[in-house]
């Protein structure tokens, strides 16, 4: 079943239950993935509106920043952290989000909180080397992304960052050959948006 179909059965259930949160959630998800941020949105606001709970605190955040709103996603980032203070993915959605924002040091903060509570995930490390990078400690960078991509050699966006550190260390080469291989591995194959998109869920 596709996703759309899926989406018009959901349509059907909320038709018959409105008030059901998980239906909202679950369609927002759907949204999600064919890429409706908008709509996905919508449906948060109203899951939250029905049955407030972290999680969904922590999928609106990632919606924000998927349609680059990174400030307006922190008060939900802040809530979902409030509400599951051990939740690891809850920091990884405000770190990368204080990043875009130029908040560094924050998105450091988050980042090592992060690395305390997941250090077996590729993505933990990204996040903290985006916060290094942005601070110019470009070598403790290096070593983040690629301890993210020993843990999770599949994922394609620590390479992308990889190639702007190596650049910005003065290795061309080395630059050139991360792009070369995300241009391969998107050339052979359709990454799954987890791959690619650090504010997947």
């Amino acid at each position: 079943m596709s996703r759309e179909e899926q989406l018009r059965h959901l349509d059907h259930a909320i038709s018959l239950e409105p008030r059901r949160a998980w239906y909202r959630e679950t369609h927002a998800i759907y949204e999600i993935d064919l890429r409706q941020f908008a709509a996905a949105q919508a449906d948060l606001d109203t899951a939250i509106d029905l049955a407030d709970r972290p999680y969904l605190r922590f999928l609106r955040g990632l919606v924000a920043c998927q349609q680059g709103a990174y400030g307006a996603s922190l008060p939900d980032f802040d809530r979902a952290i409030a509400g599951q203070p051990k939740n690891a993915q809850f920091y990884r959605g405000r770190s990368l989000a204080r990043s875009r924002l130029g908040r560094y040091r924050d998105a450091l903060e988050d980042a090592t909180r992060l690395r305390s509570l997941a250090p077996q995930q590729g993505e933990t490390h990204y996040a903290l080397g985006v916060a290094l990078a942005g601070l110019g400690r470009l070598d403790e960078a290096m070593r983040s992304y690629d301890e993210s991509l020993r843990l999770r050699p599949e994922l394609i966006y620590p390479l992308r960052a990889r190639s702007k550190t190596r650049s910005r260390l003065g290795d061309a080469q080395g630059a050139s050959e991360d792009l070369e291989e995300v241009a391969r591995r998107e050339r052979e194959s359709s990454p799954l948006a987890v791959c690619e998109d650090p504010f997947r869920y």
